[in-house]
């Protein structure tokens, strides 16, 4: 299949086609379907699962590969929105191992998504998978997101390609360093430095699936160069900026 993309703040949701993915962490919470077939996600230790829909907690290292399916759709949300905390409490609650969900009883809902991404309605295709997940939260799940966690990583978003420091920011959000560092690990499950590199790495990617080259998309982003953004992507995907740019075309 074509690839597509679709972001807003907090979301970023990409529809492409799907291979193997290394072992790789991020701050998002991440939720994945196979278009065509099932998938099989890979917690740190090798164990398998396969599955049709896939839920992983933030800061949870894990790896997917095919099970049957050649197209996936990936939503990412941002774990400073609300609805990341939620369903950061779901997939715990729910998983095994903890932060990672093969999802049960997810036939029919991978092909709702499936039936969405065909029509071209990405945000759609999201909504009917977060909506469903979101279901099996208890009233009580998860926890408001402190302010100035959200005002941090808005601040980061609009400073690209500018570079940011938990220091600076800190001071901006009338915290010390050590405080909204505290912060961000205990409400998103990672480190504001991961954080950084995650938001710096989705503008990158949003410029490559703009058509960008490799080297531009990482310097619109405010990577040294092409190199350093292909690190970051592997650490934070599983994959190389090149395969994004196949999954995407």
């Amino acid at each position: 299949m074509g690839g597509s993309w679709f972001t807003r703040p907090g979301m970023t949701v990409v529809a492409g086609s799907f291979g193997d993915i290394e072992l790789h962490h991020h701050p998002a919470v991440q939720l994945a379907v196979g278009i065509d077939g099932p998938l099989v996600l890979v917690a740190d230790d090798g164990t398998e699962q396969c599955c049709s829909v896939a839920a992983a907690a933030s800061g949870t290292r894990h790896a997917m590969r095919p099970g049957g399916a050649s197209a996936a759709l990936s939503i990412y949300l941002g774990a400073e929105t609300s609805t990341a905390t939620t369903l950061n409490a779901v997939i715990r609650a729910h998983g095994h191992p903890p932060g990672l969900w093969a999802v049960d009883d997810a036939d029919p809902l991978a092909a709702a998504a499936a039936a969405a991404v065909g029509a071209d309605d990405l945000a759609g295709a999201a909504g009917t998978v977060v909506d469903a997940l979101l279901d099996r939260a208890d009233a009580a799940t998860g926890a408001a997101v402190h302010p100035q966690v959200r005002e941090a990583v808005q601040l980061v978003t609009t400073r690209i390609p500018s570079r940011t420091d938990l220091g600076s920011v800190a001071g901006e959000v009338a915290m010390s360093a050590d405080h909204l560092g505290r912060l961000f690990r205990k409400q998103t499950g990672t480190s504001f430095g991961a954080m950084a590199r995650w938001t710096r790495l989705l503008s990158a990617l949003e410029h490559l699936g703009a058509g960008a080259s490799i080297t531009d998309a990482a310097h619109l982003a405010g990577f040294a160069d092409g190199a350093h953004a292909t690190r970051v992507c592997r650490e934070l995907t599983g994959i190389a900026p090149s395969d994004v740019a196949r999954a995407l075309g």
